[in-house]
């Protein structure tokens, strides 16, 4: 970051002491872009709206408590990219725990799904059919019918024709009933599977 920029900052933060009615608004113009410019190379993975709050937001927290800024030991320009810095390890943190709890969620509803191979679900067990489906469904299904009877399976349907219907199957009902197992016996397969590798 370039002298200039300090030294105006420094001088911004020396109005706001004083009490400059504009200084604030002067500090947003000249900090929010370095500051995004600052996080950027060492936050790749957070987007231009992410950046933008997190400059934002530490321009707010400085505003709000100027007075912790001492110029005698550090310039302003340091202090706003300190507490930026830190948010944006706060938010990376956060995210990655997020993913992870997410990750054993799916983990866990593979397991409880694929272990059952009767299909029979508690009441007060639930899974979130649309999440595996997501996540996993590349691995579960070879097209949009296998998607949609895997979605009926998740979801704990029982009537027969419904699965039959999205396979698009006219017979009669043991012929129905033959086929609908045999493709829910592949994709009860390929969940064991799944459950194994994970």
């Amino acid at each position: 970051m370039t002298g200039d920029l300090r030294e105006r900052l420094n001088e911004i933060h020396l109005a706001i002491c004083e009490g400059s009615p504009t200084a604030s608004r002067d500090l947003f113009l000249a900090a929010l872009g370095p500051i995004r410019g600052f996080l950027a190379p060492q936050f790749r993975g957070l987007s231009e709206d992410d950046l933008n709050d997190i400059a934002t937001d530490a321009i707010v927290k400085y505003l709000e408590s100027y007075e912790e800024c001492d110029l005698n030991k550090g310039s302003l320009w340091g202090f706003l990219c300190t507490i930026a810095r830190f948010d944006a390890l706060d938010l990376v943190r956060k995210r990655s725990n997020r993913e992870r709890l997410d990750e054993e969620n799916y983990e866990n509803d593979v397991e409880f799904w694929s272990a059952r191979a009767n299909y029979v679900f508690e009441g007060d067990q639930t899974i979130d059919a649309r999440k595996i489906i997501r996540k996993f469904g590349r691995r579960l299904v070879t097209d949009e019918t296998e998607a949609r009877f895997l979605l009926l399976m998740l979801q704990d349907e029982k009537d027969t024709d419904a699965y039959a219907q999205v396979l698009g199957i006219e017979a009669m009902p043991e012929e129905k009933e033959r086929a609908v197992k045999q493709v829910k016996d592949r994709m009860l397969l390929r969940m064991k599977r799944l459950r194994n590798e994970l």
